[in-house]
């Protein structure tokens, strides 16, 4: 609440928008889905299915403040050493059925081009992602995340077995659009201008792998999504933001052109570790357009 008062606080004031102006960098944005009914399927405990209207009012906001650009447009200019101020990008993890049925109409509409990070191996599964498992979101805490993505290493047969004592009884199967989309969906999808890049095979944590899985998760990825898509695919993002640098290295040397983490930094000098800004699905206009400007109370609380 209080942090929601000092956003308030910082917009009617003119911060925020007098922040953003004398910003120099550029702003990646990371979405995971988007759902027309927040209500539908399990409470959102991670912030991951942001709602519809907020999510429409945040890209009419952004249309109308930046200059927003594709992927490749943006890491051209990063190559160049060219100004960033004032541009954005728009990027999605993992391949959610929402972002094709309810995220990708509204941006064509609005003329925004976007990136979707696709897990190379969920789509065609009848099966959520493990992180949307009801018994992972009522045991969930930042230890138990660390040591399911460490010990476990992010895996989601190991981590979903490791619950299965406490497992309550199933709520059943999840709306379509919090599951992955099916491989025709996202091909279709692409054709229609909607770019595609890699998010690994399995979602796995890529920093705890050999080298034989690593080779999986960064290089056979690719090729199944070529395989299905038509797309070979330029970019990559790091599952869960986490990378080092021997996964920066064989991502490098699969020849990917760029890839991305999750909030590692405000620098653009490394090609391969670009930092993106993660949108929560609860964050309001005020909050919104202040993480924008480089003005994020939790990252600077935290440091």
């Amino acid at each position: 609440m209080l942090a929601s008062l000092c956003y308030k606080a910082l917009q009617l004031s003119g911060v925020t928008a007098l922040a953003r102006r004398f910003s120099s960098g550029g702003v990646v944005l990371c979405y995971h889905n988007v759902v027309a009914d927040a209500a539908a399927g399990p409470p959102d405990n991670l912030g991951l299915h942001i709602p519809l209207p907020r999510f429409e009012r945040q890209m009419r906001w952004l249309a109308n403040n930046y200059e927003v650009v594709s992927l490749t447009d943006l890491v051209v200019r990063v190559s160049q050493g060219r100004s960033l101020r004032g541009v954005a990008a728009v990027t999605f993890d993992d391949g959610y059925g929402g972002v094709f049925d309810h995220a990708w109409p509204l941006l064509q509409e609005l003329n925004i081009p976007a990136t979707v990070f696709v897990v190379a191996e969920a789509p065609g599964r009848d099966e959520r992602f493990w992180w949307d498992d009801p018994e992972v979101l009522r045991t969930y805490s930042p230890a138990r995340r660390e040591h399911w993505l460490t010990a476990l290493r992010g895996d989601s047969a190991t981590i979903v077995a490791s619950l299965t004592r406490a497992r309550r009884p199933s709520p059943g199967k999840a709306p379509s659009a919090r599951m992955p989309a099916p491989w025709e969906t996202i091909a279709a999808a692409a054709a229609s201008g909607l770019a595609l890049g890699v998010h690994s095979a399995t979602h796995r944590s890529l920093p705890a792998l050999d080298e034989r899985d690593l080779h999986r998760e960064v290089v056979e990825s690719r090729d199944v999504i070529r395989r299905h898509t038509g797309v070979m695919a330029e970019f990559f993002a790091y599952p869960y933001g986490l990378w080092n640098d021997g996964v920066r290295q064989a991502v490098r040397s699969a020849g990917y052109r760029a890839a991305f983490t999750l909030e590692g930094g405000d620098s653009m000098a490394d090609t391969w570790a670009l930092p993106r800004l993660n949108v929560p699905a609860g964050i309001d206009e005020a909050a919104f357009e202040a993480w924008m400007a480089g003005l994020n109370l939790r990252r600077r609380l935290a440091s």
